[in-house]
């Protein structure tokens, strides 16, 4: 039980540094994490999908649509109200993390994964500090 106990706090301690850190970097409001890693997972998603590859050294990336998801689909998801995210993911694409076609397909930008390179060292480290480590 005491094991268990320690695993339980390190998950929370490391958990709440991470979206602490998420929190600051996307403005401090966690819909907005909540949002772009929605948008985020269904990119990721079409990519594996698409089994996207690297041509000449140039990665392709997929279209908006061929993502999926757009405000509507994120707010159903989220669960949070659509008027709601569709403000936020304005405010997204104006800070250029999100691109949005003409037909409301929503996908992340390379500058967001620029801007938010920190926040993925947090990631790793969160999930780094809930793994359980292989021991030799």
């Amino acid at each position: 039980m005491l094991n268990e106990s320690a695993n339980f706090s390190a998950h929370v301690r490391a958990f709440s540094v991470l979206l602490i850190k998420l929190r600051a970097e996307l403005g401090h409001d966690l819909d907005n994490v909540l949002i772009l890693s929605v948008v985020a997972e269904r990119y990721y998603a079409a990519m594996e999908r698409a089994n996207v590859a690297d041509v000449d050294g140039v990665s392709l990336r997929p279209s908006a649509e061929e993502c999926g998801i757009n405000a509507h689909s994120v707010a159903l998801y989220a669960e949070i109200p659509r008027e709601t995210v569709r403000r936020k993911i304005k405010a997204l694409v104006a800070k250029s993390w999100l691109e949005c076609d003409a037909k409301g397909n929503l996908m992340p930008t390379l500058h967001a994964a620029e801007d938010f390179a920190d926040a993925t060292v947090a990631t790793l480290n969160y999930l780094r500090a809930v793994t359980p480590q292989k021991r030799d």
